[in-house]
This record gives C-alpha cells, sequence and structure tokens, in this order.
C-alpha cells in the first residue's frame, strides 16, 4: 500500500481575497504485486502434462524425470480440437514441437531430462534455452523483402526471457527488413515492416472473375499505394474505368 498525497491553496473567504489556506490531500493507493503461488496457464499445463506422456512413450523416459523450460505466460493456447501432434524438428531431442490442426497452432517446448546433470550455471547469469530461429548466411542489407531461401532454420541458446525471435517464416513473409542483418543473427520481430507490393502509379495486373466460372488478367493502372491484402482502388488502361481490387504479390491484385 503507497499513500499519496496532493498540495493545494484554498482561498479562505471572499472577504479575504490575499488569505489562502494551505491543504493536503491524501489519498491511498493499492500496488498490484505478483500473487504468491502464482504459475502458468492451465493451457500450458496442460499441454506440458501431454508432451511429458509422449516423450516419455517415444524415448522410454520415466515422467518424473522429464522437465520444460518456463514458456511465455503471455502466450494464450486455444484448446486443440484434435489429438496433439508432437515430433522433435531438428536433430537434436532438446526441441519438441507441439502441432494442432484445428485451430491451427503450433509450439516449441524445451526438453530436458533430469537424470542428466546439467550444466553449472554463474549466480547472476541469466536462464538460457534452445529455441529455433532463422538465420542468414550472408548479411542482408536494409530494405531487403524477406523471401524463401534467404533464411534457413536452426537451433541456438538464447535467453529464456527473449520472445521477439521469429518462429515461422510465414509471418514475416514479403515483409522487409528496416536494419543490415549481419550473417547467422536472429531474426526478430522489430527487424521487420510491411513491405509495399504496389506503389501508385505502377502497371498491376489485375485477375478478374476467379469463382465465377471465367477468368482474365487486365492491366490497371494503381491509383494508391498497397500493402499485401489491402483493398485499393486501381484505374483500367485501356477503358478508363475504375476498380477495386485486393493486392495479392508485387503489382499483382485480385479484382473484387
Amino acid at each position: 500500500m503507497q499513500i499519496l498525497c496532493r498540495h493545494f491553496q484554498a482561498k479562505r473567504s471572499a472577504q479575504d481575497q490575499r488569505s489562502k489556506l494551505s491543504l493536503w490531500l491524501c489519498f491511498a493507493v493499492s500496488v498490484m504485486a505478483p500473487l504468491p503461488g502464482w504459475s502458468q496457464s492451465p493451457g500450458v499445463e496442460d499441454l506440458q502434462q501431454k508432451a511429458k506422456q509422449w516423450v516419455g512413450q517415444t524415448q522410454g523416459l520415466a515422467a518424473d524425470n522429464i522437465q520444460f523450460a518456463p514458456m511465455d505466460a503471455r502466450l494464450k493456447f486455444e484448446p486443440c480440437q484434435r489429438a496433439i501432434l508432437f515430433d522433435h524438428p531438428f536433430s537434436n531431442r532438446q526441441t519438441l514441437r507441439a502441432r494442432c490442426e484445428q485451430p491451427a497452432w503450433q509450439h516449441y517446448l524445451q526438453v530436458s531430462n533430469r537424470s542428466v546433470p546439467a550444466a553449472a550455471v554463474l549466480p547472476g547469469s541469466p536462464q538460457m534455452v534452445n529455441r529455433q530461429v532463422w538465420v542468414s548466411s550472408q548479411l542482408l542489407k536494409r530494405g531487403t523483402v524477406i523471401q524463401p531461401g534467404l533464411l534457413k532454420a536452426t537451433e541456438m541458446a538464447l535467453p529464456a526471457s527473449e520472445n521477439q525471435v521469429v518462429q515461422d517464416l510465414k509471418d514475416v513473409s514479403n515483409m522487409e527488413l528496416l536494419r543490415d542483418l549481419p550473417a547467422n543473427t536472429p531474426l526478430r520481430s522489430y527487424d521487420v515492416k510491411a513491405s509495399l507490393m504496389v506503389r501508385r502509379g505502377q502497371q498491376v495486373l489485375v485477375s478478374v472473375g476467379e469463382g465465377k466460372g471465367f477468368s482474365i488478367t487486365v492491366r490497371a493502372e494503381a491509383q494508391q499505394d498497397g500493402l499485401m491484402g489491402e483493398q485499393i482502388r486501381l484505374k483500367n488502361t485501356e477503358s478508363g474505368r475504375s476498380l477495386s481490387a485486393v493486392v495479392t504479390g508485387f503489382s499483382t491484385a485480385k479484382g473484387l
């Protein structure tokens, strides 16, 4: 509990305009603090329990010896309508991937065997965990658009508190780098921004009629800039008519 006070002056009477009364207004403010015994959400605990069963069955380990690195408490877990699928996406067995098909999501868990002595950790050192990251084998310049083949998945030891690394490359597809990315540097969410797929005045290939029994492609001039998935206005260069379309890629769009 904290006590906050504020000082102000008020007039004592209408007859004495120069005489003022100094007052202090104090009130109590309750400061929120983590409750004792705080733990991760039930969704995380349920996921780890199922993961523990899978690891125990596939690796022949006792359930009591299987433990997981702490997961980000801010993660939201939607109940999986089907059986959760587990696998080891990398060559070692320290990283376990959990996937759900409905709704579609995936999460990575860091597994350790309690029966194997862990390496000594110096006092005050941050807890390190192995995570999947995306890196490049060479320097990528600022403004480079993220495309398949530019980055590769690898595993790297990072502080457990690190939550900005990109885990799914689809999340940053067609986005551009805000800074130079040195080789073997993990790509983080703050390294990229949405890239313009269409610029005003640019010629755009617009597909029309898809799903209606026919399909034609026309050229149109963009009347405004557009990001991936945005609706923009265009002008047919032959008829002069205006149309609206959704940006589907570099200089391409789908008519509405």
